[in-house]
């Protein structure tokens, strides 16, 4: 049954408005992960499901699951889905447009009785983006089995441990220590996202089939100095550890500008989280503490930027008046989509007539964490001027129901494909 882009506009509209107004009123659109918000965010989910009269669950690692079941007698599973947490001030469709897009899928298959032969699953991933524990991806970390001892036992800025939140809302952290059983059925994970770039918008292309996720590496970097009297300390006499946390942010930005002129391959990287101690405007900054988030396609340039930024931070070390450290946080490795995935979407898109390229992303997501143990696949859809994870974000409905119809045509073309191997 063909999917009719204009009429489940109105569909997805909704359901987009309506995950709007779960947010901090004074700071929208977050929806932080395990906040009450999230809660809220998870409960009209659950009434979505229903709605699709989907078969609710939460697995071990806390992802919030509806399972439309095939009449046909096997375990296997096709994945649709994204995440409906946010970053603070985030915007309205990151991770919000692929679950929405998944329950359109649904819809449309409930509306039309079509039965598959495979399970269709709707996931919203638990804490896809970056949040208080210092992690991301956590569903799909999870599901994939990465999660360690050492993440599941952060504590956040509050004292609370993640193992304990995941409980809480569901979840079963003692059996994280390997990938979920689930893993053995999945013949496919799926997602739609917004592009979070210029690339489809300037070009005028309506849909990106991904080919890879870049390697995501964040460090942490503190400065010690001496805080002390800002009226009294003369310039010469200072450990200013601001001045010398300022240095680094500079040194950081002209090293990711040279390496990605000198690379074709993406290369980026960001201080953009900073701590500074005691935070006074009388007192000199006596301590720092900043993250570095760095993200490349390109090992060589990665390990180009760390010998240099070492070297930097021995040379602050040995001439300034502060100490400097750096540590490692977190590591995700370059990932690159399942290559029937890639063909098939391309295929799915042109039989559509809609526009499409194969391209690289600059972010992170819970289908590269997927990707290492089921194939995965994922397509962007155009946002205005590339803005993602601030309020500004936007994304034209009618794009987001044209990368619907691409996921529901990608979902026939597999279970074409299954029927042909089982006969």
């Amino acid at each position: 049954m063909e999917f009719d882009i204009n009429s489940n506009i109105s569909f997805i509209q909704e359901r987009i408005n309506d995950l709007e107004k779960i947010t901090e009123k004074e700071n929208p659109y977050t929806r932080l992960v395990f906040s009450k918000e999230f809660y809220d965010g998870r409960s009209w989910l659950r009434d979505q499901y229903t709605s699709l009269d989907l078969s609710i669950s939460t697995d071990e690692v806390g992802n919030l699951i509806g399972l439309l079941k095939t009449n046909k007698k096997n375990k296997q599973l096709v994945i649709i889905g994204s995440h409906i947490d946010t970053v603070p001030s985030g915007g309205r469709y990151d991770g919000i447009a692929g679950v929405v897009s998944a329950l359109c899928v649904i819809n449309h298959i409930k509306k039309n009785d079509i039965d598959l032969p495979f399970n269709l699953a709707v996931y919203d991933y638990l804490g896809e983006e970056l949040n208080d524990w210092g992690t991301s991806c956590i569903g799909s970390r999870g599901l994939a089995g990465v999660l360690n001892k050492e993440i599941l036992s952060r504590k956040n800025t509050a004292g609370l441990v993640l193992k304990e939140e995941i409980d809480k809302i569901g979840g079963n952290s003692k059996l994280l220590n390997k990938p979920l059983p689930v893993i053995e059925n999945i013949l496919a994970c799926l997602e739609l996202h917004i592009e979070q770039g210029k690339v489809l918008e300037d070009r005028k292309i309506e849909i990106g089939v991904v080919r890879s996720i870049p390697s995501i590496s964040r460090f942490s970097v503190t400065v010690k100095g001496q805080a002390g009297h800002s009226g009294t300390i003369l310039m010469n006499q200072r450990s200013d550890a601001l001045v010398t946390a300022s240095e680094i942010i500079s040194f950081v930005n002209k090293s990711a500008l040279k390496l990605s002129q000198k690379s074709n391959q993406h290369f980026v990287a960001t201080i953009g989280k900073i701590n500074v101690h005691p935070n006074s405007a009388a007192i000199i900054p006596g301590f720092v503490e900043m993250t570095i988030d760095l993200r490349t396609s390109s090992q060589n340039s990665k390990d180009e930027f760390l010998n240099i930024l070492n070297e930097k931070i021995s040379l602050l070390n040995d001439t300034s008046s502060c100490n400097v450290k750096i540590k490692d946080l977190a590591f995700a490795p370059y990932i690159e989509m399942d290559k029937d995935l890639i063909h098939l979407l391309k295929k799915s898109a042109n039989s559509l007539g809609l526009s499409n390229i194969i391209m690289d992303s600059g972010a992170g997501h819970d289908t590269a964490q997927l990707s290492r143990v089921v194939p995965a696949g994922m397509i962007f859809i155009p946002c205005k001027d590339g803005l993602s994870h601030c309020p500004e974000e936007y994304a034209k409905v009618s794009d987001i129901s044209k990368g619907t119809a691409v996921l529901w045509e990608m979902v026939q073309n597999l279970a074409r494909k299954k029927i042909e191997v089982d006969i």
